[in-house]
């Protein structure tokens, strides 16, 4: 049997897939597998599932899951152990020890084909996954660089170039990966060039952080001015220890400390003279001005934020870490208050006076009072645990909750369902135009609805994933892989006929990344945020052309238009 989770999370036994339900179950294996062969007690398993408000059947809950879990996967995996459980894994059934074992026998390359996209992405709103992420994908970039160094050990400068060059841009604060880039550089030919990234490098440590080039960079400019004939040819390369890591964690802690502490207590406003852009700290709001296509203010939120929406006379973020709504001032931009809701807010919308949230995993819809911030009820969805409330959007006085594979319809006045969709895959997001409903599932589908009953009016096959859906300025916009080549696009729809009209593709996902994007529509452009590069793209929908790509940094997540600026969630 295989476990795999360097991607979505996946289970393999003798080549066939075993079904894991959405939702609980599926975290409580995510969350075993990250703690293999450990026993888990049953207390740490319902804070990493549920955080600091359980509720009261929590360890019903989780006993079904672990029931569950047993006749999937077979006798002898989740074994009791007091006082919890423990998931039993042989040698090289989990990716993430296969990789680390290649990474350590300097099999670079094979490490790295393991990886099949974002780490557990499926659960993207699970805190312990997003830590889990952050910490695989240090590790990811750490082999990376081991390959590279291989492949500038091979004399393979010049095709290396153009693959260090995006990497050094995306961490400017790994000297390494500097230091790399200036020996491809040399190595093809363009001493001018590696001298240049070597300024720009000592550039950014000076101002983002008041230090001068290691030791190591500073004797690889001398010996690049010195024309050091050893930098260009090529050298049989050497077995690598995994003592040898270099200390580029350290910088990464000191960056963050420092970024974190500007933003404390309140709003941090772009007032500098340069066009250096302002790098948005995780678990924050970056306000964008598209007159000046930049961000110009940055609100901390709570941890993991992903839905935004904007109302009457806030902004609202919803914080799928750790359960909260952050409303923030339209006017002073700044954090009015945070509601602590005990489920994992995941979305979001105001409307009629009210704040209606979507709780993910554990399939509610909370009512907020739009002028107090306060919670009003809450209205739990279904009680299929295998289904979770992910996207809100509304139509015709009518709120539509995605639900697993279906849809629900809430009339806002009284808080009733009014209307039922079933479908056979989930939705991973929907937007409204014209009366129709559409939405963007995990079956490589665009599915077209009636908002007034919801019965299937068309469907349109991307063959990729779209993980982002807006409708405006004469179009449908799906946000997804493009159809051709490594990159991103935006599919172009035509809202009568469901057609494809168009895709605009703008960037490069990393290799083997599928991307996962939002997008929003207002100010006369379509704007797209990149999780994965941590950039807002801004393009024409009159033309296609890509206008702008701003970098955030971080991992942009929800994006929202309105009161003439751009709203993005960074975790």
């Amino acid at each position: 049997m295989e476990f795999r989770i360097l991607g979505p999370l996946e289970v393999v036994d003798d080549g066939r897939p075993v079904s894991i339900r959405r939702g609980k179950e599926q975290a409580l294996l995510a969350y075993l597998l990250l703690h293999a062969n450990e026993v888990v007690s049953s207390d740490r398993l319902i804070d990493a599932l549920w955080g600091e408000r359980p509720p009261a059947t929590a360890s019903k809950i989780l006993q079904n899951a672990v029931s569950h879990l047993r006749k999937e996967l077979g006798a002898g995996r989740v074994l009791t152990k007091e006082p919890g459980y423990l998931l039993r894994i042989d040698k090289d059934e989990l990716d993430t020890d296969r990789f680390e074992r290649l990474a350590k026998d300097g099999r670079s390359s094979e490490a790295l084909a393991l990886w099949r996209g974002v780490p557990l992405v499926d659960l993207r709103d699970e805190r312990f996954a997003d830590d889990a992420r952050r910490r695989f994908e240090e590790q990811r970039l750490a082999v990376l660089e081991d390959r590279i160094e291989d492949d500038l050990a091979a004399g393979r400068h010049t095709e290396l170039v153009p693959e260090i060059e995006q990497l050094a841009g995306e961490h400017p604060l790994r000297e390494r990966l500097q230091g790399q880039l200036m020996r491809a550089l040399y190595g093809a030919g363009r001493q001018a060039d590696a001298l240049d990234a070597y300024r720009q490098a000592r550039r950014t440590l000076s101002e983002e952080l008041g230090l001068e080039p290691g030791p190591e960079l500073q004797e690889l400019e001398r010996r690049i001015l010195r024309h050091d004939p050893e930098l260009s040819s090529p050298v049989r390369p050497r077995r690598r220890l995994p003592q040898t890591r270099r200390r580029f964690g350290f910088i990464g802690v000191v960056v963050g400390l420092l970024l974190v502490g500007a933003v404390i207590g309140g709003v941090v406003y772009v007032s500098r003279g340069s066009d250096t852009p302002l790098v948005v700290t995780p678990n924050s709001l970056a306000v964008v001005d598209p007159a000046q296509d930049r961000v110009v203010g940055v609100v901390p939120l709570g941890n993991t934020p992903r839905g935004v929406a904007v109302g009457r006379d806030s902004v609202w973020a919803a914080n799928s870490g750790d359960g909260t709504v952050t409303q923030i001032d339209l006017r002073t931009l700044k954090a009015v208050q945070t509601t602590g809701l005990g489920e994992a807010a995941t979305d979001l919308i105001e409307l009629a006076g009210s704040v209606w949230v979507a709780t993910g995993n554990d399939n509610s819809l909370v009512r907020m009072d739009a002028r107090s911030g306060g919670r009003i009820d809450r209205l739990l969805l279904s009680r299929d645990r295998a289904s979770a409330a992910y996207s809100l959007t509304a139509a015709d006085n009518v709120i539509w909750v995605s639900s697993g594979n279906g849809l629900i319809g809430i009339d806002p006045a009284t808080g009733a369902v009014v209307s039922r969709w079933r479908g056979h895959a989930g939705i991973n997001d929907m937007a409204v135009m014209d009366g129709s409903l559409w939405l963007a599932n995990s079956a490589d589908e665009v599915v077209r609805l009636s908002a007034r009953s919801p019965d299937r009016a068309g469907v349109t096959t991307l063959g990729v994933i779209g993980t982002g859906i807006a409708a405006g300025y004469g179009s449908v916009w799906v946000a997804a892989e493009a159809p051709y080549g490594p990159q991103m696009a935006l599919w172009r729809l035509d809202p009568t006929t469901a057609r494809l009209m168009q895709t605009i593709p703008f960037g490069t996902p990393r290799p083997g990344y599928p991307p996962t994007l939002a997008v929003a529509l207002g100010g006369g452009s379509v704007w797209v945020a990149t999780f994965d590069d941590g950039n807002l793209v801004r393009v024409n929908p009159y033309t296609g052309t890509v206008l702008k790509t701003i970098h955030l940094g971080g991992h942009p997540s929800g994006v929202a238009f309105g009161a003439n600026r751009v709203w993005v969630t960074v975790s």
